[in-house]
């Protein structure tokens, strides 16, 4: 009887939480899925691409519902086992599995659209903000610190990647080393002045050292490109071998035996941001059982 009640309480909170993930979906998805440019004959042109807008609003409606359905049924299920003096082996393994499934789906995407560049572009960026939000979460999840200024040391990395990489003539593989060490430099440039700020001063700081760094690198134009970016950043190469129909060495298609085409850039791009990603979702994972970690936790509470 508890557990209907329990689910009639819920149900309510569940549509409305699961509508505004479907409106900030719907927000979010507008510029990026409903509308679309093309070259016209009278010049650029918008599309408009509803059903594909509204079955990702669906999808975020469904999704989270099922989240929200996942997450209170491993919560009743670990406080019962709890409540019996038992471990939650079982609500760990399930979640185990579910990871194991993503993981999964996400090594064979390239192939279930292997001719839709668009997919497999739009499957990077998210991995991208993926790896961003586990990395987000030592900060804000650990340490329980608002940093409001994450982002800037993202582009303090992509920055320093194109500016090397045009500037000095390095190549893909020496660069992303150097611009994930100048991130994390500025970052702990940043950190060991603000250590002992907390709430709303942290947060202050944190914003201004975005805004400030993206101020600079859209004014200091004659470095940074100014709003246009940096430009002629080489392409990124398969340890060395470029992924180009010929060139004055061997190639990557070469190599391998295989008909050039484009996407293997693409694809190539797509599994090395997912490696990058499984990486910093193992290192955070570990984090929280190190003395580094415990030390981060503590200070939360």
């Amino acid at each position: 009887m508890s557990t209907t009640m329990s689910k009639q309480v819920n149900l309510p909170f569940r549509i409305r939480d699961a509508l505004g993930a479907a409106i900030v979906a719907a927000v979010v998805g507008l510029p990026m899925l409903g509308l679309t440019t093309h070259d016209g004959s009278g010049g650029l042109q918008v599309q408009t691409r509803w059903p594909l807008l509204g079955a990702f609003v669906i999808a975020a409606f469904v999704g989270r519902m099922a989240l929200q359905c996942l997450l209170e049924y491993v919560a009743t299920i670990r406080k019962s086992r709890i409540q019996k003096g038992k471990q939650a082996t079982a609500s760990s393994s399930r979640l185990t599995w579910i990871g194991t499934c993503a993981v999964a789906f996400a090594i064979v995407l390239p192939a279930m659209f292997s001719g839709n560049r668009y997919v497999v572009d739009t499957a990077t960026t998210v991995l991208i903000y993926v790896m961003l939000g586990w990395g987000l979460n030592v900060v804000v999840g650990l340490a329980g610190l608002l940093d409001l200024g994450y982002v800037a040391f993202y582009a303090v990395g992509a920055y320093s990647y194109g500016l090397l990489s045009t500037h000095f003539g390095l190549g893909f593989w020496e660069v992303l080393p150097i611009a994930g060490g100048l991130a994390a430099a500025f970052g702990m440039i940043l950190g060991y002045p603000t250590l002992r700020l907390r709430g709303d001063y942290l947060a202050i700081v944190t914003l201004g050292f975005g805004e400030i760094i993206r101020l600079i690198l859209i004014n200091w134009g004659d470095l940074t490109g100014g709003p246009n970016g940096v430009s002629s950043i080489p392409k990124p190469t398969f340890f060395g071998l470029p992924m180009q129909a010929s060139a004055d060495g061997p190639t990557f298609s070469s190599l391998f035996g295989i008909e050039y085409s484009p996407q293997q850039r693409i694809v190539f791009l797509y599994y090395l941001i997912l490696g990058m990603a499984l990486l910093t979702n193992l290192f955070v994972s570990r984090l929280r059982r190190l003395p580094i970690g415990r030390v981060l936790i503590s200070t939360e509470s």
